[in-house]
């Protein structure tokens, strides 16, 4: 899937959080949730491993998110917590790391 960051965009795979200000019609901010950096190899659902970096986040799972009172958004997959907030998800990452 493609993505924007401020340096253009690039090709993202995985767990991403994504806000309609239009009722669905169209989706104007997305973003991969992923805690960043470099590839490295986590453990992910039923002993499985999977890569994460800037571009890859996680990838399968059961997903449940609410936002608390205090505004922030809170996503529980099957294995990781997540929070995030409205400005997290409008703001352009960083160019993404390479391998």
């Amino acid at each position: 899937m493609t993505f924007q960051s401020k340096a253009g965009e690039f090709n993202g795979a995985g767990l991403f959080a994504a806000i309609s200000f239009d009722d669905g019609k169209t989706w104007s901010h997305k973003r991969l949730v992923t805690p960043g950096g470099p590839e490295r190899i986590v453990n992910g659902i039923d002993r499985n491993q999977f890569p994460l970096s800037d571009t890859r986040a996680e990838h399968n799972g059961y997903l449940a998110a609410i936002q608390s009172r205090d505004g922030r958004i809170q996503l529980i997959s099957s294995k990781n917590h997540y929070v995030f907030n409205l400005a997290w998800l409008k703001a352009l990452p960083e160019k993404p790391i390479s391998k």
